[in-house]
């Protein structure tokens, strides 16, 4: 019974963002949507499956992983309070901090590619049509990259270096709106509770895929009325 409502529920998201995306083709408007609606290869639209594609990255992609990076953000400052401490001090550190925080959480694990030739990578041979898988957990704490890598640094000097977003054409389109929402969350959150922190055990879904915190606690001193 579930896998049905996850299906049809699936279906009735795909019918929605289609008709949405069917009006922005005919009426365009200043926004992302009406870019992909009318984005033409070789002269031709998208496809439907296409569109359906790009819908399903803006409703899931941008929200499950902003989601989870946003609490995988809040456990990295309790963990560490002197970077808290340093933030409250100085919000200038904001865009280097979300950026150290995209690296240590990672939120997407990994992504699987095929190699379209034969080619050598660190002393690895890879055949063409080999299926390979980067884990983008372990690159982003590459210790050759990032010096100490499990210290949580807010000015970390190349912390935009993580590649949590993918690399070169595979670069995540949402990747300038994900930051600017964890930017905005965490002036808000640190401005109205300084004192905001992780207050026990983080639930995390089993999933191999994407870090899923399910719940996690926090407690702060309610503003004064």
């Amino acid at each position: 019974m579930f896998l049905d409502a996850f299906t049809a529920a699936v279906q009735e998201m795909f019918e929605y963002g289609r008709t949405i995306l069917h009006k922005r083709r005919l009426d365009p408007q200043p926004d992302l949507l009406s870019a992909i609606a009318r984005a033409q290869v070789d002269g031709e639209f998208l496809a439907d499956e296409y569109l359906d594609g790009s819908w399903l990255l803006i409703v899931f992609a941008g929200n499950d992983t902003t989601r989870n990076t946003i609490s995988g953000a809040m456990e990295l400052l309790t963990t560490f309070p002197d970077q808290k401490a340093k933030l409250l001090a100085n919000p200038g550190l904001m865009p280097g901090a979300v950026n150290e925080i995209i690296r240590m959480v990672s939120p997407v694990l990994y992504m699987r590619r095929t190699a379209t030739k034969d080619v050598e990578v660190a002393g690895q041979r890879i055949a063409e049509g080999e299926k390979v898988i980067m884990y983008y957990c372990s690159a982003n704490r590459d210790e050759a990259m990032f010096p100490d890598p499990d210290r949580f640094d807010i000015e970390r000097p190349n912390a935009d270096k993580h590649i949590a977003f993918g690399y070169g054409p595979h670069t995540c389109i949402g990747k300038q709106v994900a930051k600017l929402q964890l930017e905005a969350v965490y002036r808000q959150l640190l401005a109205r509770f300084p004192d905001i922190r992780q207050a026990g055990p983080k639930d995390v879904a089993p999933n191999n895929f994407v870090y899923a915190i399910r719940s996690m606690p926090v407690e702060f001193t309610p503003e004064a009325k």
